[in-house]
Formats: structure tokens, C-alpha cells, sequence
């Protein structure tokens, strides 16, 4: 063999043992934040539930405001986004989250009260606000009309 092709392996090898050695510690933050497929939700939440063809609702959005509500009954993994015409569909909470009806997102366990999610949604029938800020002055803006999320799906 020729200086240049030993040099070319230690090349090769140092390259390699560096990209291993710098990716190693990010290997824990790509699969804890990982999108979860619904055959992994329903295969580690549901055990031998079958999520596409089993999983039914007792939750309805008849007689509801526009907004997003906490399912009890799924201990809060799943929450329902309703419209104003009493439609709606379920959404799953990814990366082992659950939905934080105070806040309406999608949180850690730890900061999540399902037990109670249903004294918060009055939430949703409150009017939307967006506070403006002026040179210093905040004041509050009410809007009458609330953005719905069914547009989200048509795109």
C-alpha cells in the first residue's frame, strides 16, 4: 500500500469515529421528540385496542362553542376541536403529552389536571382577545367572531 491510500483510510476512520462520537448525544432528543405514528399510540397506550377500526367516541361537539376540548374518557391524550356548527374531530397529543385544557396545548403529564379538564371549558366560550401594544399602552381588543380550525384541514 501507498502513503496515499493509508492516508486516505486514516481519513476515512477518523471521519467516521468523529460523526459517531459528535450525533451520540443527540440520539436521545430525536426519539423523545419523534412524531408518533398511531400504530405506536395505539400499540403502547391501547395495548391490543385497534385504533383506526375500535377506538369510538362518547364525546360530542353538539350544542358547543367553537374551540378544543379535552377527552376524559381517553385520560386527556386526546382532545376534540369542534366548530360551530356542532362538528368536530379528535386529535391525538404526540410524544406521550396530554392535552392541558386551561392552556389548550399539548403538555407533560406533570402539568396537566384531566381529572378537572371539563371545569375549563368555559374557555372556550369566552370571546377572543389580542392584546395590542401602543408606545407602552396595552389594551385589550375583543374580536366577535372566533377563528375556527376547519379551514386547517382544506389545505
Amino acid at each position: 500500500m501507498d502513503h496515499s491510500m493509508i492516508f486516505l483510510l486514516k481519513f476515512l476512520l477518523w471521519a467516521h469515529l468523529f460523526l459517531a462520537v459528535v450525533s451520540l448525544p443527540t440520539l436521545g432528543y430525536v426519539d423523545r421528540h419523534r412524531l408518533e405514528t398511531y400504530e405506536d399510540f395505539s400499540e403502547e397506550r391501547f395495548g391490543d385496542l385497534d385504533f383506526f377500526n375500535n377506538l369510538t367516541f362518547r364525546f360530542s361537539c353538539e350544542g358547543k362553542p367553537i374551540g378544543l376540548y379535552a377527552d376524559l374518557e381517553y385520560d386527556c391524550r386526546i382532545f376534540h376541536a369542534c366548530d360551530d356548527s356542532g362538528n368536530g374531530f379528535p386529535v391525538v397529543c404526540p410524544n406521550d403529552t396530554f392535552f392541558d385544557q386551561r392552556e389548550r396545548v399539548c403538555s407533560d403529564e406533570g402539568h396537566v389536571d384531566c381529572k378537572h379538564a371539563n371545569e375549563w371549558f368555559y374557555l372556550n366560550e369566552l370571546p377572543f382577545s389580542l392584546e395590542v401594544t401602543e408606545e407602552n399602552h396595552v389594551r385589550t381588543e375583543e374580536k366577535e367572531e372566533v377563528p375556527s380550525v376547519l379551514p386547517l384541514l382544506l389545505q
